[in-house]
């Protein structure tokens, strides 16, 4: 409730107007002080001023002589209360404020007025809280900061005004979907890895000629692990895939082989009856020769004899080439499994070229991601904190930092209670089932 006060001469006033004036005045005094606090408070009287407060103040008096109001202007207006607590204003100077209440330093600019200037009468000064001290939230809120009081404010109400419980800025949650992004890149490039890693063993044993695959200690200690012997089961059964693909070729060029030098076999056999064959054709025609030039026998028995030489030799010849072609065939599959061993080989040694240039892509990602990372915990160290506790296992306290007669204490607070200017309300984490104790500091 305010007036706005104007010189209105009232000629002849009677003293009773006088009086009635001077009792409107001091309620209307009164009437600031209560209007400061709003309706619902009924202790405003009560509340104790501070450094910060803003105060604002009107001085005034009634002047008999001229029958009218006289408003103090410099002392009309809005003043601060100092962090030593005093009032500075003009004419009267400093004014002790600091837990007081409004009706203390009415009554306190009053009479430093009249001493000051030699008043007669006590002037009246209405002052009321133009604006309170500010109370602060800080710890687990989404913005944490200082806040203007109202009255009737608590607890509850003054989280909301902080944005509630919890890391929930835009900003901090985008940086934590970062981490977590950053972080599960880091575990995909570090699974790929180890199986980088499981793919080679299987490799060296393949170039090595191994009959097993010999995995290095990073997987074998972990092979409880039900990806790493998932990994560790899928590479031993390619490579015996691969061995027994290979085997088996090998198995029927090595058949092809043992058929091939057992047909030499038989051909040389046969080459040696054909040659004891072609001797006693050869006795056979020597015989009839020498009977043909003592005129015992006719020359068609000597055709006949040279025919069956010929036919034989021919034979022979055919078997001799037969042999020949057999072990040439031979040679070839000697040939063909080595080719065999070798496709396997440059197969090995293909995919061995190409886990290098995967071994450093994935080494490259991984300091990359873990760049991107480390420079995520240094711009938000307790967003990126916060990823690391498990929040169903977490639960939250409230406390308010107040002064209390003088001292500075730590009161552990429910949702609705009471807010007072200068408050710092405080929002930890704590371990669900931890106790909370009551903590006080002077």
């Amino acid at each position: 409730m305010s007036m706005s006060f104007r010189s209105v001469r009232h000629s002849g006033a009677s003293a009773e107007l006088l009086a009635r004036l001077s009792k409107f005045f001091r309620r209307l005094a009164a009437a600031a002080v209560v209007g400061s606090f709003g309706s619902g408070t009924a202790v405003a009287q009560d509340y104790l001023l501070g450094p910060q407060d803003v105060l604002k103040i009107r001085v005034f008096e009634w002047r008999p002589s001229t029958g009218a109001p006289f408003e103090w202007v410099p002392l009309t207006g809005e003043f601060a209360i100092s962090a030593a607590g005093n009032l500075s204003l003009p004419i009267i100077g400093t004014v002790p404020a600091a837990g007081k209440t409004l009706e203390q330093v009415s009554d306190s600019i009053g009479e430093r007025l009249q001493n000051q200037v030699g008043l007669q009468k006590r002037p009246n000064a209405s002052v009321e809280i133009s604006s309170y001290r500010p109370f602060f939230v800080t710890g687990m809120v989404a913005t944490p900061g200082r806040y203007s009081f109202s009255p009737g404010l608590t607890v509850v109400q003054a989280l909301s005004m902080a944005g509630g419980i919890g890391p929930v800025d835009a900003n901090l949650i985008s940086l934590q979907r970062d981490a977590l992004t950053g972080r599960g890149d880091l575990r995909a490039l570090e699974a790929e890895r180890l199986e980088l890693v499981a793919r080679q063993a299987r490799i060296d044993a393949i170039l090595d000629n191994a009959s097993e695959i010999s995995f290095p200690a990073e997987l074998t200690a972990r092979k409880d692990e039900p990806g790493i012997a998932r990994m560790l089961a899928e590479e031993e059964a390619l490579f015996e895939t691969r061995m027994r693909a290979m085997e088996t070729e090998i198995d029927a060029l090595n058949q092809a082989k043992i058929l091939a030098a057992n047909q030499i076999s038989g051909l040389k056999e046969k080459a040696a009856s054909l040659g004891k064959q072609i001797d006693l054709a050869n006795k056979d025609v020597g015989s009839v020769n020498k009977l043909v030039s003592q005129g015992l026998t006719v020359s068609t028995r000597q055709l006949g004899a040279n025919q069956n030489l010929a036919d034989l030799e021919s034979r022979n010849l055919d078997v001799s080439l037969a042999v020949l072609k057999t072990q040439q065939d031979l040679a070839k599959v000697d040939q063909d499994i080595g080719d065999v061993r070798n496709r396997y080989r440059i197969s090995a040694l293909t995919e061995a070229a190409e886990l290098r240039d995967r071994f450093a892509s994935n080494a490259k990602k991984t300091e990359t991601a873990s760049d991107l990372l480390r420079n995520l915990e240094v711009r938000a160290p307790a967003a990126i904190a916060a990823l690391e506790e498990d929040k169903d296992t977490y639960a939250f306290t409230t406390s308010i930092n107040r002064v209390i007669d003088g001292s500075n204490q730590s009161l552990i607070v429910s949702d609705n209670e009471p807010v007072a200017p200068g408050d710092v309300i405080r929002v930890e984490r704590r371990q669900r089932g931890g106790s909370t104790a009551l903590a006080t500091s002077n």
